[in-house]
Parts: C-alpha cells; structure tokens; sequence
C-alpha cells in the first residue's frame, strides 16, 4: 500500500457527450459561495485519578486554534457503546428482528469505529509480540461492536496489510495466532546490538569504540526512517475513511535517539579502559547527533492530519528495563540501562501524547492498556468549531483546556484543514482500499477490454458516466454553466498505487437544450495504462458548483483477452 515509482496511470482523455460541450482548461469560479466547514475534535476527559468525567456541557471546555479561542458550536458527548436500534413495530406489522448487519447499516459512517493493528515486528522479540496478542485477541472479541472494522497490519523491512478492514472478530484472532508463530526481527536487532556491544568492549581506543556505536546508531535510524515512512503511508490511506479511527502500535523500536545506549554503554567501558584509552570527554555529546525526534512528530502529525488516535504499547514490558540480565556477557550499569529503556519509551509516550490516545510502557499489564483503549471508545466528548480560515491544507496548533482545573482532557494536538483538492485525493485513494458506501452522485464506471501495448503494460479504456441531473448548472446568458472534477488512481496486485490523476471539465450547454439533459449521462472515458495482471481502479468525481461527490472502484484483469 506505498506509493511505487513503476507503477504507470498514463491518462488520456476522449470524451463523449450526448448534449454537452467540454472544454479541457481549469474551471474558472462558478459562483461566489462561503464554504462552512466545521472542524471536530474528539476529547477525552478524565479527573486526576484517571477516571472518566461524564456529564460535562458544552460550557466546560475551552478551545484554542494557534493559540486563539474558538466559538463552539457543535457537542455531544458519547457515553457507552452505541445500542442496537429498538424492534420496529407498527400496527401493521409485528416486531422484528435486528441482525447484526443491519445494526451496523443503521450507524452513519462518521460514528463508525476503525481501529488498526500495527504490528512492528522489525523491533520485537517473538516472546514479547506473543504476549501482547493475548490481550489483543480479547480486546478484538470484546470490543468490536456492529458497524466497527478493524484491520491487521505488519512492518518487518515491508509493509503487508494482513486483515484488510473487517467487522469479524474470529478472523481477527485466527491471524494474530498466525502471525504469532512467525519469525520477528526483533531478535535479530538483539544480535547485532550485543555484537556492537562486544565490538566496543574490545576496540583499541576510544575513537575506535565511537566508530562502532555511530555505525550501530546509523543502522538504527536508517530502521526507524523507514518504519516511520511505512506507517505514515499507511495512514495517509485512511485520511477518506469517515469514522473514530484508532491506530494501535505494538513495538520495542521507534527509538528518539537512535544509538542512545550505545554511546552511554561507551562511557561505562571507558572507566575500565582509562589505561588503554586515556582520557576522553562523553559519548553522550557525540550520541545527540542522531535526533529522530522530527521523526517522531511526523508520524504524530500524519496521524492528527487523517483524525487518527496513536494508542501506543511497548512489548518489551517490565523486561525491557532489564538489560542487566543473565543474556549478557557483563552486567550494564544503571545509566545505560535507563537510556536504553527510556530512549525506546519516550518517542511512545509523545505519539500518543501528540494525537490524545495513551501509551503503555515499563508494565506486563496489556490487558489494562487494551481495557484503557476501550473505555476511551466508549466515552468521550465530541466538539466541533466553525473554520474561518481558507482551506490551504496548513497545519495548526490544537489546545483544549477544561474549566476545572481537576479535569484533564486529552485530544490531539494539531490538524490540517486540507483543500477540497487534497480532501478528494484523500478520498479517491481511500476508496481504493476500503469499502466506501459514498455515491451521492451516483456515478457509474465500466471497462472495456485490455489492449496490450509495451513493456507488459496494457491500455484499459474505462467509461465513467455521470447522470447529468446529478450536476448542478445555473443559467447564465444563452447557457447552463458548471463544471465536475474527475479523480482517478489504480492499484496493482502488491497493493502499490499510482499517482492520482486529476481533471477538470468545465461545462457549458445551451439553455434551448437543459430540458432534455433529464435523465441523460455525461459519458466521460479513460484510457488507463497498467501492470500485467489484476489491478483495482477507484474513480471519484466532484461536483464544482455544488461539492457534491461520487465514488466507484472496480477490479480488472489487465491481459491478453483474445
């Protein structure tokens, strides 16, 4: 599900249009028109012993964008899980069962929940992941409600989606039972770091030793770059997907000082080397070269820009502060054992301090961190703001302070009002790899067949059709003027995606003609190039004049048919 250099969407565009003229150019301003959009926050809110606050009014928070207060003009508060809606009985027809399923239809999009498992294998010992997937199963089984999905997802050097967003909580488990008999490179990462640890042990110097540990630590940070990069693209797929979107991260990894202990191991060593080594000034100078802490904020604010909650676990437990342990050849002392704990628990703490969720670290209690995730889901205050900003996709600073001073309150910490661009960009891409019932303008796509070109890519002519009462048009002079977006991105088999591709078509029909546009399309064809094999195109389209949008995607097999 990341970005991919090769994949090719060439677009190019015919059109034919029953009524219509079309004209390839940008769409000037239609109509002059205020977009009111409101921007949601959601609060947790809980008094100094941690215990949830209910009850409070719209009266009791404060919010502040970039540091100015806000008018509130939208709150509700959720309090427990969503109900089942009550049997239908009329004096016609007796009550009636609700299924499951249809409990969920019943629930909009937007109160949906959608939680993400992100299992980082590239960091943790097989022994650790496996006990936290105890706790994790239970919280599936328990927690998925109707209408909630939840997704699997793992990083070990490569991203795989392992449980697409689903609503079975049985085939949640089966796959964490899977994946808990699977190798982790955790252990991998443990060997290469007691090696760099025997290697300064018997370096001949101090530089010598530096050499080692900065190689150690340039290793690291080249693992978290590339884990950070991998989650961001992975939430930035769920920037369309409306609903409570939690994003769970299991790890021993995402360390704010790549390297931290190893310099701080350095000092320990040099006490007994001061013979062979001489004197030398701190490693700890030399280690607060690797910062990753833009790192760090950039997966946070990935997350606050797609209205995603960071609940973050350290597998290693009350075993990741011991590092003095039996496995070693020679005990640590004290400091390098607290920088290695604390260098791999203070990145958790600011993830999810930065988005409002919790982390869990320094504790075997899983069970309670996966209990505090739950509770969090089932109470908590909505509020929500009108914007008096231009939608430029900026990022902004987010503080909710409460009235009384023993309520703390939790929310995340930023936001970016993205564009309408940006918006149906994130929309196009979402509908690509997640179910997505919005069609309000009811479009329709159908392709026809592949046509082999070069290099095994082929030419798929995709017709999009676009009801014509679905666009709005106003007169102006002799003509009924609008204009529609089209937005189109395709995937391959791997999941590997395209560029999305954007066109704009202004419309233009003559006012003698609009009467017989009623029940007409605008047929809009594509001529998409891809991959051999079997690919995913999601189409999306805009409305100019009215913001309306409509949301199609179909599978194609790109071969040879003939």
């Amino acid at each position: 599900m990341i970005r991919s250099k090769f994949l090719t969407s060439a677009l190019v565009l015919s059109l034919t249009l029953p009524v219509a003229q079309a004209q390839e150019s940008v769409i000037p301003g239609l109509l002059e028109s205020v977009d009111v959009r409101v921007i949601n926050v959601d609060v947790v809110v809980t008094d100094r012993k941690g215990n949830l606050v209910r009850g409070l009014t719209i009266d009791d928070f404060q919010v502040f964008e970039n540091g100015r207060p806000v008018k509130l003009t939208n709150f509700y508060e959720v309090a427990g899980d969503a109900q089942a809606p009550p049997p239908v009985r009329t004096a016609e027809l007796p009550a009636t069962t609700v299924t499951p399923q249809q409990q969920a239809d019943e629930i909009p999009d937007n109160m949906k929940r959608r939680i993400v498992f992100f299992i980082d294998n590239l960091s943790m010992h097989p022994f650790n992941r496996n006990r936290v997937f105890e706790s994790m199963k239970t919280f599936a089984r328990e927690t998925l409600r109707p209408g909630d999905e939840a997704m699997i997802a793992t990083w070990n050097r490569s991203m795989k989606v392992r449980v697409p967003f689903t609503s079975d909580s049985k085939h949640i488990e089966q796959t964490l039972d899977v994946i808990a008999g699977e190798s982790a490179f955790g252990v991998h990462n443990l060997s290469e770091k007691r090696q760099a640890e025997s290697q300064i042990r018997e370096a001949r110097s101090h530089s010598e030793a530096v050499i080692v540990a900065r190689s150690y630590a340039q290793s690291v940070e080249h693992d978290l770059r590339q884990s950070a990069s991998s989650l961001n693209a992975l939430m930035s797929t769920l920037a369309g997907v409306e609903g409570k979107k939690v994003l769970v991260l299991t790890s021993e990894g995402f360390p704010m000082q790549p390297g931290r202990e190893m310099f701080a191991y350095i000092d320990d060593i040099s006490r007994e080397k001061a013979t062979t080594w001489g004197r030398s000034g701190s490693s700890l100078i030399e280690g607060m070269n690797f910062n990753s802490t833009n790192v760090i904020q950039s997966v946070a604010k990935t997350a606050n820009a797609n209205g995603i909650t960071l609940y973050t676990l350290h597998a290693g437990g009350l075993v990741a502060s011991n590092e003095g342990s039996a496995e070693n050849s020679r005990p640590m002392s004290m400091t390098t054992q607290q920088a290695a704990l604390s260098n791999s628990t203070d990145s958790l703490h600011l993830l999810a301090s930065m988005t409002g969720g919790l982390a869990t670290t320094s504790t075997n209690n899983f069970k309670g961190a996966f209990d505090q995730i739950q509770r969090d889901l089932s109470g908590y205050y909505s509020l929500g703001y009108r914007s008096g900003t231009e939608r430029v996709d900026r990022q902004r600073s987010l503080e909710v302070k409460m009235k009384n001073r023993n309520h703390i309150a939790r929310s995340r910490r930023s936001f970016v009002e993205k564009s309408i661009p940006t918006e149906m960009n994130d929309r196009v891409v979402a509908n690509l790899f997640y179910d997505s019932r919005a069609n309000d303008m009811k479009i329709l796509f159908t392709t026809r067949q592949p046509v082999a070109v070069q290099d095994g890519l082929f030419r798929v002519p995709v017709d999009i059709r676009i009801p014509l009462d679905s666009l709005t048009l106003f007169p102006q002079g002799e003509l009924h003027v609008g204009g529609f977006s089209v937005y189109v991105v395709v995937s391959n088999k791997d999941g590997d995606m395209s560029d999305v591709s954007v066109q704009n078509h202004p419309l233009r029909i003559p006012a003698s003609e609009i009467e017989q546009t009623v029940g007409k399309f605008y047929t809009y064809t594509v001529d998409l190039v891809m991959e051999r094999g079997r690919n995913r195109i999601s189409v999306g389209v805009l409305d100019e004049v009215s913001k309306l949008t409509g949301f199609e995607r179909q599978e194609v097999l790109a071969a040879d048919l003939r």
